[in-house]
């Protein structure tokens, strides 16, 4: 069975980050700081031959790996997907993100912000934005895990048996993806900008390291 092994490279900070606004398929660019750490990260990733590089086709995506590419020996090409895109938030696009959650601890009967996304898995989180989004171009919680699955499974054609995958990703990707495979919420630390989880796949098996 075929096994590889993803780097799974957190975006730089973006404009969007320090503004605290929804960016799911918008297209931000990285702050000068966040380009620095995404070279930083680059450095410390300098000694990791990788067979393979995905990026989804969003800005910050792109930057942050060709800055972690920069520092390989071997010039290796940026595949973009957008398969691999962060879940699509239709008309919260661009909606301060604080704001957002307020309405729907509220609306739901949450004492605090804080209980109410406690209480809120990833997917379902992504079902209340699907659900009130009223230009109904959101995606929903399934839509975009079933999506960004199929980006995966590119990833996994391409990459030689063994091999290692280099993968951009949004801090919402690998939240939903750590909470798929722990069945427990993401820290922040663990989903910061410019750092990287290493896990393995097989055709149907995926295992943090």
């Amino acid at each position: 069975m075929k096994t590889i092994t993803l780097y799974l490279a957190v975006t730089g900070t973006t404009y969007f980050d320090q503004l605290d606004r929804f960016q799911g398929w918008s297209g931000t660019p990285l702050t000068a700081a966040g380009l620095e750490a995404s070279q930083g990260l680059g450095q410390q990733l300098a000694t990791v031959k990788f067979d393979t590089a995905f990026a989804s086709d969003t800005s910050r995506s792109a930057q942050t790996g060709r800055a972690i590419l920069d520092a390989q020996a071997t010039q290796l090409e940026l595949q973009q997907s957008a398969a691999l895109r962060a879940p699509f938030y239709g008309g919260f696009e661009g909606f301060e993100r604080a704001a957002v959650w307020s309405g729907f601890a509220t609306k739901l009967g949450y004492p605090t912000v804080a209980a109410f996304e406690a209480d809120q898995t990833p997917t379902e989180i992504q079902n209340l934005i699907h659900d009130h989004d009223v230009d109904s171009l959101a995606e929903s919680g399934d839509e975009f895990w079933q999506r960004y699955q199929a980006g995966l499974t590119q990833v996994t054609d391409a990459t030689p048996d063994h091999g290692r995958a280099l993968v951009i990703v949004d801090p919402v990707i690998l939240r939903k993806l750590r909470f798929e495979l722990t069945g427990q919420p993401a820290n922040a630390e663990q989903l910061a900008p410019s750092t990287v989880t290493i896990v393995d796949k097989t055709v149907d098996k995926l295992a943090i390291r």
